[in-house]
Parts: structure tokens; C-alpha cells; sequence
């Protein structure tokens, strides 16, 4: 696994003005081999593992047919971990929301297999103290329908007291997967040294969470 800060705020600037940008972002790249261990720069917090599937228009009839997003992606539901599913409709569209509650290890196991090609595309997580529940995470971004304005709203949840970071989902074009850790400015891994050199935005694929 390689790690660097994005301390010039390459990926993060094109979502936020300069003045309002205080978050960090620092990017994790794996290969198929290596072992996600994301409880190493998260310690003694819980993660809220989001997934999700948006309604297919062509298929209203059959909409309570479908399983839960979970069931759907083969997801097995641990006996040890907590179930959250709710319904919204975002953008006029019908959007099945699942949420497995579990400490870093569980989630790290559990969901090491999936890619941001396919199901990763709708996967992301939030780290939060272990005082936090799942109602104190504030979802109203999913009534949002300009994709670049539900990001934005996404990321800002980190201003809740209790919510550490945010984690997303990609792929850079040698075939790593990249795991982006989002935080406030002063939360940043002081672990990590290494810094991105350079802008590879336009090298990686990033799933923008919670869109169609």
C-alpha cells in the first residue's frame, strides 16, 4: 500500500472554493494483494458502510420486487453488526439506502472484495466516534439532484461533532484501488509524509457518492 496527502487540495478544489475548502484529503493505493486495514488510521472508531441502488425507471412495476441493496450485491448481514435501510426518493427517483454499522475491522473484512468499478460505484463509509448513531447523520443531501451540490453537502457532514471522516471509493488507471479518505484540515493523518507530486485526477476513477 502507498499513502499520500493531497496537500494542495488537487482533488477537493474542484468541488470547493478556495476560501470554504477546510477539509484534507489523503489517498490510500492498493494492490489486489495488500490488506485494507483502515482501522490503522482510524483507531477505537466505528464506520457506517453505505450502499446503495437507485431505482431503475424503466422498471417501476417491479420496484417491490427488488431485495435491499445488501441482498442485491451478495452482501451477508453479520450477526454482530447493526442494519439500517431506509427509502428516499432523490431527484425523483426511488433510492434504496442500506447502512451496516460495524467497527473498522468487521467492515474491513467484509467489504475487501469489492471494486469501484462495479459495486464500489455505490459504496461509501463514515467514520465516526462511537457516540455517534445512525439519525445524528444527516441525509438531507439525498434530496439533491445537481450531482456536484449532493457531493459538497456529503463532505460537509464532517462538520457534525463525532464525525471523523468521510471514505470513498476508486481505481487508478494501473488497476489500484484507492481508498480517499476525507477530513477537517486539522484532523489530516499526521502519519502520512508523502505527498501527492502531482495532479492525477485525470489518472484516477472516483466514485462521487450517493449519485445515480
Amino acid at each position: 500500500m502507498k499513502k499520500h496527502r493531497d496537500t494542495n487540495a488537487y482533488y477537493l478544489s474542484n468541488f470547493f472554493e478556495h476560501n470554504e475548502l477546510k477539509y484534507e484529503s489523503f489517498w490510500l493505493f492498493y494492490n489486489r494483494e495488500d490488506e485494507i486495514q483502515m482501522g490503522n488510521f482510524f483507531p477505537d472508531q466505528k464506520v457506517y458502510s453505505f450502499l446503495w441502488e437507485y431505482a431503475d425507471e424503466d422498471i417501476l412495476v417491479k420496484i417491490d420486487e427488488w431485495k435491499r441493496a445488501f441482498r442485491r450485491n451478495d452482501i451477508e448481514i453479520l450477526q454482530e453488526a447493526k442494519l439500517h435501510t431506509r427509502n428516499y426518493l432523490s431527484g425523483e427517483r426511488k433510492v434504496y439506502l442500506d447502512c451496516l454499522e460495524t467497527n473498522l475491522i468487521t467492515a474491513d473484512k467484509k467489504f475487501k472484495d469489492l471494486t469501484a468499478y462495479d459495486t464500489g460505484q455505490r459504496f461509501v463509509q463514515i467514520v465516526t466516534d462511537e457516540n455517534i448513531s445512525f439519525v445524528d447523520i444527516d441525509l438531507g443531501f439525498l434530496e439533491l439532484t445537481d450531482t456536484v451540490d449532493k457531493f459538497r453537502a456529503v463532505v460537509r457532514i464532517l462538520d457534525t461533532d463525532g464525525i471523523q471522516a468521510l471514505i470513498l471509493n476508486g481505481y487508478h488507471h494501473r488497476g489500484e484501488l484507492l481508498k480517499i479518505c476525507i477530513v477537517e484540515s486539522d484532523k489530516a493523518c499526521s502519519t502520512i509524509t508523502e505527498t501527492l507530486p502531482l495532479n492525477i485526477f485525470e489518472n484516477t476513477y472516483v466514485a462521487m457518492p450517493f449519485n445515480g
